[in-house]
């Protein structure tokens, strides 16, 4: 089992600038750092791939209606694809914001769920909304189900909206559906990296940009 009383101790030790003191029975942290170029690259990848999907399923759920192309056929003998940006712009911006906002808020919950103080802000240099966890340790397990938490419940929650018998609420939930996918890259690189620590292995973050890795010095049974 984790020792409740070492991580307190060492939480009390800790100043706001470098990690905390290792509490007994952990070895020496390492910092935990994204891939960003990779991240980034999927991330576009991402991007395009889910359009595909979700785009094929809304068509099969709605018709080809719903897409926001009309045909020009204004020069005889052709036929052009216009995108249609008064049907494009509002659902992709509300959708863009519902993500932001509704991603991180889940991150958040969950969090103070398990007990956590939660700070919620926008990190300029990469323009991300984020909640993180500052000054406290928090353990994989509880990382584990935080990362997971806005995939799974947006997903759930908008896959059906593509079946709703309208337009507007269709295409905005296509494109939540869309940007939340494809911006949990990085959430899906951390459960990744998180799984293959041992138990027991607890974080710390000094800011958004510092996240310090405390692994158990021998293997930790129970969570």
């Amino acid at each position: 089992m984790i020792d409740e009383n070492a991580i307190a101790a060492a939480e009390d030790q800790a100043e706001d600038i470098s990690p905390p003191p290792t509490p007994e029975g952990y070895s020496e942290p390492y910092q935990f750092e994204y891939p960003k170029l990779p991240l980034l690259l999927t991330g576009v990848v991402l991007t395009v791939v889910f359009t595909i999907i979700y785009g094929v399923l809304l068509v099969l759920l709605q018709g080809t209606d719903v897409l926001p192309v009309v045909f020009d056929t204004a020069t005889e003998g052709e036929i052009t694809l216009v995108l249609d940006f008064s049907r494009v712009a509002i659902p992709m911006l509300f959708a863009f914001l519902t993500v932001a906002v509704f991603h991180e808020l889940l991150h958040g919950l969950v969090f103070q769920r398990y007990g956590y103080d939660v700070n919620y802000g926008v990190y300029w240099r990469f323009g991300a909304v984020y909640a993180a966890v500052f000054h406290q340790f928090h353990t994989r397990e509880h990382n584990l189900r935080v990362g997971i938490a806005p995939l799974a419940i947006i997903t759930v929650v908008c896959l059906p909206l593509l079946a709703v018998p309208q337009p507007l609420i269709a295409t905005v939930a296509f494109f939540v559906l869309v940007l939340n996918t494809a911006g949990s890259v990085g959430d899906a690189y951390a459960l990744w990296r998180f799984y293959r620590m041992p138990q027991g292995t607890v974080f710390y973050d000094i800011n958004i940009a510092h996240m310090y890795v405390f692994e158990p010095e021998r293997a930790v049974e129970g969570a």
